[in-house]
């Protein structure tokens, strides 16, 4: 007998103002920085101060990823099914 097993494949979903959103691959040391940055990071109009995490349940928080920039534990972590978006600034 053979046994095959299959991963589960599990993804994130960034849009909004980044170069290259979608659905990415979810990796356990996810953080929004690096699924940005996965995601091809912010384009020149993106609203970096206002990125918006729904989590899979509907739970919703707000990241500055500016000061996440400075400050690591500002930077949430993401989880599977979490989508990630990104406003646009007014100019």
């Amino acid at each position: 007998m053979t046994v095959n097993i299959k991963p589960v494949e599990r993804f994130i979903y960034v849009d909004g103002e980044v170069k290259g959103g979608g659905r990415l691959a979810y990796t356990p040391t996810l953080t929004v920085l690096k699924a940005i940055a996965t995601a091809g990071y912010f384009t020149d109009f993106a609203k970096k101060t206002k990125v918006r995490v729904t989590r899979a349940d509907g739970r919703t928080f707000t990241v500055d990823c500016v000061k996440a920039q400075q400050d690591p534990s500002k930077d949430l972590p993401v989880y599977p099914n979490d989508k990630i978006h990104v406003p646009r600034r007014l100019l």
